[in-house]
């Protein structure tokens, strides 16, 4: 009996003890804020990191059924884009950079299809200019 008695004073010290803790939690410390501040920012990092766009070497690049561009305006527009990592992100702002010089030098209309490749590290353009109309 004396041994059910002291087991049973001793369970209930204990839940009281474990309540106490529960109750009177401590707050976390700066240091702690901090740690996992840091913490959630190198996941956020990570995450990113994974959801980023595939990345392909582009060493050169060749513009095919261009006519009514010059060879240096079409240098200008490629150049900043040759021997680098690019994303389908960045293929797209130079597919729009052709066209945009298409309207800059008096082109109204859009080219009709302008298509892209990529084979051994050369990114190859296509453009078909029968749907332009001079200002």
């Amino acid at each position: 009996m004396k041994k059910f008695l002291i087991a049973v004073i001793l369970f209930f010290l204990f839940l009281r003890i474990g309540i106490e803790n529960l109750c009177f939690a401590q707050a976390p410390t700066v240091s702690q804020i901090e740690r996992t501040q840091e913490i959630l920012d190198k996941e956020k990092v990570l995450r990113e990191k994974l959801l980023e766009e595939e990345k392909i070497f582009i060493n050169k690049i060749l513009v095919e059924g261009i006519s009514l561009l010059t060879e240096d305006q079409i240098k200008d527009i490629i150049l900043p884009f040759q021997r680098k990592w690019l994303t389908k992100k960045d293929i797209q702002h130079l597919l729009e950079l052709i066209k945009e010089a298409y309207k800059l030098k008096g082109y109204t209309g859009q080219p009709t299809k302008i298509s892209y490749q990529i084979k051994k590290k050369q990114l190859i353009i296509r453009v078909e200019e029968f749907a332009l109309n001079y200002k």
